[in-house]
């Protein structure tokens, strides 16, 4: 504000008065508004203005908070290390989009130990019994369904996205508490790739993040889901189960008959040596990988062989090392072949290289039960089937048992992985499953044996142990004073033995001590 000075009453001091003429012009521009408002009213009532422009849209979190649901699940998971009983029930919170139907898709985070699901929408803390409509460990996909009609009331389904980006920008949204939050992520690839404990190749979008951590999201592109986030990623990596693979697995779930996942069920190895190509006979252009084994629930089962070489599936070429070049995303593993698009009870085309020429099958696919692995992958539910004798705990190992190291690979002892590696990962007819001495509960029976653990069995009293039905009558019928268990060659016990007296007496201090209710995991509770 500029200030002027005049002079004051004769003979007396200069007044500072810009303060009263700034009132002065406050006035006169207060006056010269209200003119032009009067005549802006008068040109309005002349000539009506244009509509007012509609508010801007809607923050992105706000507009899907009626399609995003939290999910809460208590599980109570079996102790495998102690396979008679069962770690304490815990919670953990996930997420999952309404869809179609008035059912929530949900990516991870539900099992078949499940002791409740719990589900609540718009940040509310308020919970709504779920149950599970429809459960696919291979996934990990399920769907659920809610009964109380006034659960559904505001909510909307989230469109998925029909194809999938493969570059650019997406945004990851999941519930902190009451507030729907989101993050950026940046996408790198589309790939084959195996969520959990699943030994199914699904299409994956794979993400970069700046934060590490993010578990159970929904990954939206351009307003749709592309993709759900089944479990934590590792460093600033994220993989998502990609809106194709959801959108299959709806379509199975709502024909009545659900499929599943198809799997060739064979190992094979690398054809990237010129030596050994030219001693199979195969031209130095010619793609192709060579089985080694086959599984006998496997879609391939009976009509491929060891030694044959998979040239092409599904009418596609694989190159020497298993892959092959997707119309859409690129290099992928061949295992996608089976599950883009396809599901058990399709037939597809498979052109092998077999015995110096190539043949054209047909292949029916099927779905391999994961129950029905020399190593099953995950718990569904049933439980250890574990034997005690003389205080040695044996069960058939498994994927929940090898979980218990976290990082199996790098944590388990080392003469275990040998021996995984050794027998392989299909079940053949001698050796369906892998019988472990898994620990030993300290008694005077098994007196030196108490540092024993997780040992294959090879054979108990003369008889080959291909799983637990081979144990249990092994065990039955000695035929002498002593139990004689051997351990399969490389573990760091070859040979020991147990009196079947002792052994049978030490049942009543083992209950005592250690609190296991049943010596058999098949006998009657107490």
């Amino acid at each position: 504000m500029a200030a002027t000075r005049r002079a004051g009453p004769r003979g007396g001091p200069q007044l500072w008065t810009g303060r009263c003429e700034d009132r002065t012009r406050g006035a006169r521009r207060a006056a010269r508004f209200l003119v032009a408002a009067a005549a802006l009213a008068g040109a309005s009532s002349a000539h009506p203005s244009p509509p007012l422009a509609p508010p801007p849209p809607a923050p992105l979190a706000s507009r899907f908070r009626a399609s995003i649901i939290t999910v809460r699940v208590t599980r109570q998971d079996w102790n495998w290390k102690t396979p008679w009983a069962k770690h304490a029930p815990w919670t953990l919170g996930t997420v999952g989009v309404v869809v179609p139907g008035r059912r929530i898709l949900v990516a991870g985070g539900l099992s078949g130990q499940d002791v409740m699901v719990e589900v609540g929408k718009n940040g509310d803390p308020a919970r709504t019994p779920a149950r599970v409509g429809q459960l696919d460990l291979e996934g990990p996909l399920a769907l659920l369904e809610v009964d109380a009609p006034a659960f559904w009331e505001g909510l909307e389904p989230l469109p998925l996205a029909e194809t999938l980006p493969t570059e650019g920008d997406v945004t990851i949204y999941y519930w902190q508490r009451e507030l729907l939050d989101s993050q950026p992520a940046v996408i790198r690839q589309v790939r084959s790739g195996r969520h959990g404990s699943s030994r199914t190749n699904l299409l994956t979008l794979d993400l970069a993040t700046r934060t590490s951590g993010t578990a159970f999201g929904v990954v939206v592109w351009e307003g749709k889901a592309a993709g759900l986030l089944p479990a934590a990623g590792s460093g600033d990596g994220l993989s998502a189960i990609a809106a194709p693979v959801l959108a299959q697995f709806l379509a199975d779930a709502a024909d009545g008959e659900y499929r599943g996942f198809a799997r060739a069920g064979i190992e094979w190895q690398e054809l990237t040596s010129p030596a050994l190509r030219e001693a199979i006979g195969l031209a130095p252009d010619e793609g192709g990988v060579r089985v080694t084994r086959v599984q006998p629930n496997g879609s391939a089962a009976g009509l491929l062989s060891p030694g044959d070489v998979l040239l092409e599936l599904a009418g596609t070429k694989i190159d020497p090392t298993g892959y092959y070049e997707h119309p859409l995303y690129g290099r992928m593993a061949a295992g996608v072949l089976l599950t883009d698009g396809r599901r058990p009870g399709d037939t597809v085309e498979v052109v092998v290289w077999r015995e110096g020429e190539r043949r054209h099958l047909a292949m029916p696919l099927q779905r391999m039960p994961p129950e029905e692995d020399k190593v099953p992958p995950y718990d569904s539910g049933r439980g250890p089937d574990y034997l005690v004798v003389g205080g040695l705990v044996f069960q058939e190992l498994h994927g929940a048992y090898l979980a218990t190291w976290n990082d199996w690979r790098r944590r388990a002892p080392p003469r275990l992985i040998v021996a995984l590696e050794r027998e392989g990962a299909l079940p053949t007819p001698e050796r369906p499953r892998m019988v472990l001495l898994a620990s030993v509960l300290p008694d005077a029976a098994n007196r030196g044996y108490e540092q024993l653990h997780d040992l294959i069995v090879e054979r108990v009293n003369g008889r080959t142990i291909g799983s637990m039905s081979d144990l249990r009558p092994a065990f039955a019928g000695p035929g002498g004073s002593f139990h004689v268990i051997e351990f399969l060659p490389g573990q760091t016990t070859r040979r020991i033995v147990l009196d079947v007296v002792e052994a049978r007496a030490s049942e009543a201090r083992i209950h005592e001590a250690y609190g296991v209710e049943r010596m058999d995991s098949e006998a009657p509770p107490p």
